[in-house]
């Protein structure tokens, strides 16, 4: 009888790896979340490898590892395995796929992290069985993972879905990218949480301000508070207006923690599309709500994502067991 098999889903952030450990069949075994040391190239790797490595330790599921899907931020080359560009995790031309296929010995997949939790949304948080859909993070910034006919667009140069860093006001705020008035200078989380000190929200909370806080005082009847969360939903109505137009896709779905706000999150964005439905009849044909919710909080879909991609490419390794 064949030792089980197991696929690892590994989700690399800034300041925490979580991790998923499926069968398998694709049911859960085992997940955790460790910190992220990020002091330098090789601690942020090694970060990584404590990760998978407890996991293995603490989960007690003897049997062979038969892949390991990683997402990380930033611009990757999927081919290589090689994070070409990750700033907050200090790596450039970084062979993260090599280092940690060498240490754990089964193959290692490397994809951008918002676009593996596209693929987790595709699999796991999918119940009418879409095969063309958006997923949109909101966090730090905002970005993008698209799914065609059930496949994840790429672009050339691996940037599809970048659309945090559209240009929306050219005079808006400045961003780390370099430019001014990208969306997420004005709707991602960090945003939100500069709007809510510069309404002088929080200050006399004692702690620093969260977006989620800005959230939690528009619903308990805030003012300033709600009127930066009806600015921030009107923007993100029109950018995924054109989302919805660009890529012509049947579902958009939002992600990141922001979006645990849940209904009260939805609600500034369907406004804004209502109020377009009113003055536009292809407006009305096509922004409908059903075209608009949030991933499901239970999952971390970028760890899931990441068991979806281990197992999209290892598949057929996997049949044979």
């Amino acid at each position: 009888m064949a030792a089980p098999s197991y696929l690892l889903g590994v989700d690399v952030g800034g300041t925490t790896v979580s991790t998923q450990l499926v069968d398998a069949a694709l049911r859960p075994v085992y997940e955790l979340t460790v910190a992220t040391d990020v002091s330098s190239p090789d601690a942020t790797l090694e970060s990584i490898a404590v990760g998978i490595e407890r996991t293995l330790v603490e989960a007690r599921a003897g049997g062979r590892l038969a892949a390991i899907g990683v997402g990380v931020p930033g611009q990757v080359d999927t081919a290589n395995g090689v994070s070409r560009i990750a700033v907050n995790l200090h790596w450039v031309d970084y062979p993260v796929a090599a280092c940690l296929q060498q240490r754990f010995g089964a193959p290692v997949y490397l994809e951008n992290d918002v676009r593996v939790a596209a693929l987790g949304v595709h699999r796991f948080d999918n119940p009418s069985q879409i095969q063309d859909l958006v997923y949109v993070s909101i966090g730090t910034g905002v970005a993008a993972g698209v799914i065609l006919a059930g496949q994840p667009l790429l672009g050339r140069n691996g940037l599809a879905g970048e659309l945090g860093h559209f240009i929306v006001e050219a005079d808006g705020p400045a961003c780390n990218c370099g430019a001014h008035g990208c969306l997420e200078t004005l709707v991602s989380a960090t945003a939100v949480v500069r709007l809510g000190k510069a309404a002088g929200l929080g200050a006399q909370a004692g702690r620093s301000l969260t977006a989620k806080d800005v959230y939690d005082a528009a619903a308990a009847g805030d003012a300033a508070a709600q009127q930066i969360v009806d600015m921030v939903g009107a923007k993100l109505g029109v950018a995924l207006r054109n989302v919805l137009l660009a890529y012509d896709v049947d579902e958009i779905v939002l992600g990141g923690g922001v979006t645990r706000a849940g209904p009260r999150y939805l609600e500034p964005i369907l406004a804004e599309w209502a109020r377009q439905r009113a003055a536009s009849a292809f407006a009305r044909a096509t922004l409908t709500p059903d075209k608009l919710r949030i991933a499901d909080p239970r999952r971390n879909m970028g760890a899931w994502g990441a068991v979806a991609l281990a197992a999209r490419l290892s598949e057929p390794k996997i049949r044979r067991i």
